[in-house]
């Protein structure tokens, strides 16, 4: 028999409301109203829902017609050609509109902004003025939002309530309402969120189909996202320079605001003006799963105000999508033309939306801040982030040249940054080839431009944008221009340098801590690799490849990949860029030793290497390239277009994905604002009751305001903070905690054990279990240590005669969680990690012991000094004598080898330091025992494999059976911004 229904027998609770068939869910109800051979389409369904709306209401309906209630693309309205002219584009009067009281000017003097950071910000800038418009002041405008006020009160009566009002907004069933039966949809018209709009284009050359564009208008969006009411301390005006001291000696890059270029633009501008910088993104992405071959080109808009923190988490989604390009088929028999018309139609659709940001940019517009004060602004265009052949695309350039310098692709390898390419060379060039061919002859222009390494775009999108030059908001990418390249080029090249076969079984070896990627199978048939797995090769390849490739093959590598890592750091100083700079010259002196090794046969045109050249000038101009990274907008691909796309029926993607997202986008911001309707009506009820009941007593014991609702701009995913539990547990705050407390903190590191030990053990139990001989006698020096006042450290001598204990039963834990502090933020919780010390079994033969950094003098400081004070040691086991309040560890000593000609003893091909196992004269391993609280990180170690790896080794046996060990740096960017602290 057939298998049942999972929904057989269920209650069918939607209708549609064309033809009155009901259903079990949305899913089905929108499946049957996109059936392209149904009666049921959805533009008669809208038109009967938006008279019956009318009706009930008795409100205007609305004569604009939005792409999201319109079926089929042809039917589109044109946009308003002059929509642009309702903004208002003149600057208000000062004599009239400006007060002191919104004046925001900024102090002269140079003042802290955290501790031993000093600011100095741009006097008179972004000057704020009334008669704005809040978020919550643009909701009460709608003609819709006193339904949605009825509602608070009437239909928000449970969270079940609350889930039929969304539901219905996106489907219209009065059904679902059990509070009235003609109840109609309060955010309809909502005027919160910016709609897409359809436009048809005509494109020089014939085409297969008729080309439509799908946008919305920009100004909205740069609206939409500056007048948001979550993001008023997110969100900043005032360009400033920061430095490290009140001398002004050592400049910090950070935010955009902090680089050089949102000064020089507040300088081109007139006194108190705000500067708004546009930041875009665009790249192609695959809809289709499979088969179908469907691909869009989406366009996203931000804005570099926003704070780096907020904008580039991918959960927060402050990308928006600003256009849908067409991808057209043309009939053109030659593909160099067919490729030069998609160029020029990609601009010609991104001169159409973009229109009204370039006359922003020259004449300046007002618009309202998120505290609802009107601002002057002017919109340049700061940043683009796209891949290299987009990076082509958007400068006009041809894939022979770079599109930030005037470098070809036989200068790509040179180790100079060449003049950048500004706009005058490149609109010369294009100049210059209309004048020596006609553009409308294709293929002989195609010829001309090869010559002058142009694309064949006669318009581009940035020609007329003031303040804007291609060769400075072309920022670096690192999740192409870092992790890409070094999976396209430097793993090729180990590859072939270490052969294929050793290469793979280097890796089999690792063993790597939880959370992180393993390799068992190695890496040189990998398919479909993603960013993560770029990430995870990154950290190991240099010690994998240590020993088996010529050294200055060996420096090449590692000075790339130094580079990379500096380059990804949050904030940069001067001294930094210097160190940077450094790292990439290593490269340059050495790399000629890839080719010596067979590596590299080719020349060096790479796209890629040349664009490196660039990214310190981008630093000083932009702030840290970090912050211009495509994870959160290839994260928002997935949002705003696949997601869409997969609710559909496979047909019309574009129209589909844009009436889902309007809906979507429209229900979100309904719901943010009647969130905070509903709380401000909480807050005004207990006023009221509070007033009309309360003493003078009361008076002086008012409630704090409620805190701001930052729910939606929250991650979904946030790092559990283990000093905010352990300061609760040290104040008492959680009182039945049992003791000793199984989470609590250092200066530096909070660590968190589990309610329930792994094991319950004796003494002697233990020593054998975990084949510690001398555990006994550890502990007892161990007690000694801590009676005499005496320093812990791992030396390995016995004083103690007696190893008589006071106890004789442990209880043990196989793993401690341990978390510390960003580098660069001391005030920010890094993620924590588990760290091992598993005993001997079946499943792991010989145990599973994790790497620590553990303190050796009581003067060390974490992790600014590095491994200066501090011993690597592996960690055994983690117990706590029972009837006591101790918690200790047994750890076995690394010394770290000494390296001639070097003061710091680091490597200096591979930058790491090397370590080797502490053993006694009889090869007995050193170990003691340690309170917990010494550890400061957790490390990882990679074997030293010499030129060969033993053919014996496994993963299980690889550690326990070789005695050298890269201390590896690369393993996480915070352990290594702290070791290259102490490796300099």
């Amino acid at each position: 028999m057939p298998k049942a229904k999972a929904n057989h027998g269920g209650l069918k609770m939607i209708s549609c409301l064309r033809c009155g068939k009901r259903f079990f869910s949305e899913t089905n109800v929108l499946q049957h109203m996109n059936q392209p051979t149904g009666t049921c389409r959805f533009a008669s369904w809208h038109e009967e829902c938006s008279r019956s709306f009318s009706q009930a209401r008795c409100l205007p309906s609305d004569n604009s017609v939005p792409c999201s209630s319109i079926n089929q693309p042809p039917h589109f309205p044109s946009a308003d050609s002059n929509a642009y002219q309702d903004w208002d584009l003149n600057p208000p009067s000062p004599e009239v509109h400006k007060t002191e009281d919104f004046t925001m000017d900024a102090p002269e003097e140079v003042i802290p902004l955290v501790p031993g950071k000093f600011v100095e910000v741009y006097e008179g800038s972004s000057e704020a003025f009334p008669g704005g418009k809040s978020f919550m002041d643009t909701f009460h405008e709608d003609q819709y939002s006193r339904v949605a006020i009825r509602f608070l009160a009437v239909a928000f009566k449970t969270e079940l309530d609350r889930y039929r009002l969304i539901i219905g907004a996106r489907y219209w069933d009065p059904t679902l309402f059990p509070h009235g039966k003609a109840v109609s949809c309060p955010c309809r018209g909502s005027s919160l969120w910016p709609g897409l709009l359809c436009e048809e284009m005509e494109p020089e050359s014939p085409t297969k189909h008729a080309v439509h564009l799908f946008y919305r208008q920009p100004l909205e969006c740069l609206q939409s996202l500056l007048s948001h009411p979550l993001l008023t301390p997110h969100i900043s005006f005032i360009p400033r320079k920061v430095w490290t001291s009140v001398a002004r000696v050592c400049c910090i890059y950070n935010e955009w605001l902090s680089g050089d270029q949102a000064w020089e633009i507040q300088d081109a501008l007139p006194r108190g003006t705000t500067v708004l910088g546009v930041v875009l993104s665009s790249d192609k992405t695959n809809i289709s799963v499979m088969t179908g071959n469907r691909v869009a080109h989406p366009v996203l808009i931000s804005l570099a105000n926003i704070d780096a923190s907020i904008r580039s988490k991918t959960s927060l989604h402050r990308y928006l999508l600003l256009a849908l390009l067409p991808i057209p088929k043309f009939v053109h028999k030659t593909t160099h033309v067919r490729g030069l018309l998609q160029d020029r139609l990609i601009h010609q659709a991104l001169n159409r939306v973009l229109t009204p940001l370039k006359t922003a940019a020259t004449v300046g517009i007002m618009m309202s801040d998120p505290a609802g004060n009107l601002r002057y602004c002017y919109t340049p265009l700061v940043s683009w982030i796209a891949d290299t052949p987009e990076e082509c695309l958007i400068a006009a350039t041809s894939p022979k040249a770079s599109p930030i310098t005037t470098a070809t692709s036989k200068n790509f390898g040179n180790p100079i940054r060449h003049p950048p390419r500004t706009r005058s060379i490149t609109l010369s060039a294009i100049q210059h080839a209309c004048a020596e061919q006609d553009p409308f002859d294709h293929k002989n222009f195609i010829k001309v431009i090869r010559a002058l390494r142009l694309n064949g775009v006669v318009e581009p999108v940035w020609k007329g944008w003031p303040l804007s030059e291609p060769s400075d908001f072309i920022t670096p990418e690192p999740l192409h221009h870092f992790h890409r390249f070094s999976w396209d080029h430097d793993t090729r090249w180990c590859i072939l340098a270490t052969g294929a076969a050793e290469f793979d079984y280097r890796f089999s070896l690792l063993q790597t801590l939880v959370g992180y990627h393993a390799f068992e199978d190695g890496i040189s048939k990998l398919k479909q690799v993603t960013g993560r797995d770029h990430r995870a090769v990154q950290r190991y390849i240099v010690g994998v490849i240590a020993g088996s490739i010529p050294r200055r093959f060996l420096t090449t590598i590692r000075s790339l990949m130094d580079f990379r890592y500096l380059a990804q750091a949050p904030m940069f100083t001067d001294d930094s860029l210097t160190e940077l700079a450094s790292a990439l010259q290593d490269f340059y002196d050495n790399k000629d030793a890839i080719m010596a090794a067979g590596a590299w046969k080719d020349s060096w045109e790479i796209p890629k290497l040349e664009q490196l050249q660039s990214i310190i000038p981008s630093i000083r101009l932009s702030g840290a390239v970090m912050q211009w990274s495509a994870d959160p907008t290839e994260h928002a691909h997935v949002q705003e277009i696949k997601v869409p796309a997969q609710a559909g029926n496979n047909r019309d993607y574009y129209n589909q994905i844009t009436r889902h997202l309007d809906r979507a986008e429209k229900c979100l911001h309904f719901d943010i604002a009647t969130y905070m309707e509903s709380k401000r009506g909480e807050e005004d009820l207990r006023v009221d009751e509070i007033e009309g009941n309360e003493t003078e007593q009361d008076k002086e014991h008012e409630p704090d305001e409620e805190e701001f609702p930052t729910d939606h701009l929250a991650a979904t995913r946030s790092p559990i903070n283990y000093f905010t539990i352990a300061d609760a547990l040290v104040c008492s705050c959680i009182p039945n905690a049992p003791r000793p407390y199984h989470t609590f903190l250092t200066a530096t590191t909070a660590f968190h054990l589990s309610t329930k030990p792994s094991l319950r053990l004796s003494v002697d139990e233990a020593a054998v279990v975990f084949n510690l001989p001398d555990l006994c006698a550890a502990i007892s020096e161990y007690l000694h240590h801590l009676e005499s006042g005496m320093p812990h450290r791992v030396s390995g001598v016995r004083s103690q005669q007696d190893h008589q204990l006071p106890f004789d039963r442990l209880q043990i834990w196989c793993k401690v969680r341990v978390q510390q502090m960003h580098y660069h933020s001391r005030q920010t919780p890094d993620t924590p990690q588990t760290l091992h010390a598993f005993h001997p079994s079946t499943v792991n033969p010989h145990g599973l012991y994790d790497a620590a950094i553990v303190n050796a003098d009581p003067d060390s400081d974490w992790p600014q000094r590095g491994l200066e004070g501090h011993s690597v040691v592996q960690l055994c086991m983690i117990f706590h004598p029972l009837h006591s309040e101790l918690l200790a560890a047994y750890v076995q000593r690394f010394d770290v080898v000494t390296q001639q000609g070097n003061m710091n003893n680091c490597n200096a091909r591979t930058g790491m330091y090397l370590v080797r196992r502490a053993v006694r004269s009889n090869g007995s391993r050193i170990g003691d025992v340690l309170p917990i609280t010494l550890i400061r990180s957790p490390a990882h170690l990679i074997p030293h494999f010499s030129k060969e790896a033993h053919s014996r080794l496994t993963s299980q046996t690889s550690y326990e059976l070789s005695s050298d060990f890269w201390l590896n740096k690369y393993w996480s960017k915070e352990f290594y911004y702290a070791l290259s602290s102490s490796s300099r």
